[in-house]
């Protein structure tokens, strides 16, 4: 969706924000980077608006510093937002570029983080985005520009195949194990220790609860726990199937029912962002190998900076 305002100016911006960090990269109208700037989480939904706009202001305001430039218009601002495009949050980010903004805005193009995903990594600007990272979506553009989603629920409903959802499964799957709630041959006692260390726990499993219950484990929180979770499993091979590889699995499901909605080719171009997955050979490899099992050819391309993906979009609005 492309929002007008009143701003003018001889640069682009394109933000890939998200639950845990923003990204702003300034270039000129023809795409060349100047400046790069980051900030906190600018998903109004987790970081609510007042600070996710706050987000979206000091990223830009970087951007520019980094660039050695004041802050000043911008022609076109592309933002690819979490979880943040729907009719009625698309209302707030209008209010924002018209005139709350750090900056004026020329013209807003909002579109879901996902599509940075489709513009960055895929050969002819079509095909399928998958973003596994600290939550989870798909999204896919036809040949004829037509998009489609699946996923992208959010963490209390969604976030199949993402850091935050690993770590809850496998927190859920200790929690099963100490309460003798599955057959003890499917347990697993070195990751039950593995995870309480990762918690800074040393002997009773029950003290979990007053870790990941205090306040500071919030979304973002938990999902930084990713790291020493993968640790965990992998220091019981077996655990790999178990936990992980169906993440790779939730993460082509979603993505062939949107190559199924959009009727994409067998022979399909995707884009894979986030870096829980690119970080993860387990599920990458996993998503591929089900993908294949589906019944498509996927055409890969790993997409380490999306935002890039922005600066596509913002041209393709300049050049309407």
């Amino acid at each position: 969706m492309t929002v007008s305002s009143t701003g003018k100016g001889g640069w682009i911006v394109s933000i890939d924000g998200g639950g845990t960090s923003t990204e702003a990269v300034l270039a000129d109208t023809n795409g060349n980077v100047l400046g790069e700037g980051h900030s906190g989480p600018s998903n109004p939904k987790s970081a609510g608006v007042k600070a996710a706009m706050k987000a979206l202001d000091d990223a830009i305001a970087a951007a520019f510093a980094s660039a050695g430039l004041p802050p000043q218009p911008v022609a076109v601002a592309s933002l690819g937002l979490a979880g943040f495009d729907r009719e009625e949050d698309r209302a707030i980010l209008a209010d924002w570029a018209g005139g709350r903004s750090v900056v004026p805005i020329g013209k807003l193009v909002l579109t879901n983080d996902g599509q940075l995903v489709v513009a960055a990594g895929t050969p002819d600007g079509w095909g399928v985005g998958i973003i596994g990272g600290t939550g989870s979506i798909a999204v896919g553009k036809s040949p004829e520009g037509v998009f489609d989603r699946a996923g992208g629920w959010g963490h209390l409903i969604g976030d199949e195949g993402s850091a935050y959802k690993l770590v809850m499964d496998t927190l859920r799957f200790v929690a099963k194990s100490v309460d003798g709630r599955m057959p003890a041959e499917a347990t697993s006692a070195v990751l039950n220790r593995k995870v309480m260390e990762a918690l800074g726990l040393t002997d009773d499993p029950n003290g979990i609860v007053s870790v990941v219950y205090r306040p500071e484990y919030d979304r973002a929180k938990l999902a930084s726990l990713a790291p020493a979770i993968l640790e965990a499993i992998r220091a019981e091979p077996r655990m790999v199937a178990v936990l992980l590889k169906p993440a790779g699995v939730e993460l082509a499901e979603a993505a062939a029912a949107v190559a199924r909605k959009l009727k994409l080719p067998a022979k399909l171009p995707v884009g894979i962002a986030g870096s829980f997955v690119l970080g993860t050979p387990e599920v990458k490899d996993a998503l591929i190998a089900h993908l294949k099992r589906l019944g498509y050819d996927p055409i890969v391309t790993e997409v380490h900076r999306p935002v890039l993906g922005g600066l596509v979009i913002a041209r393709a609005a300049l050049a309407e």
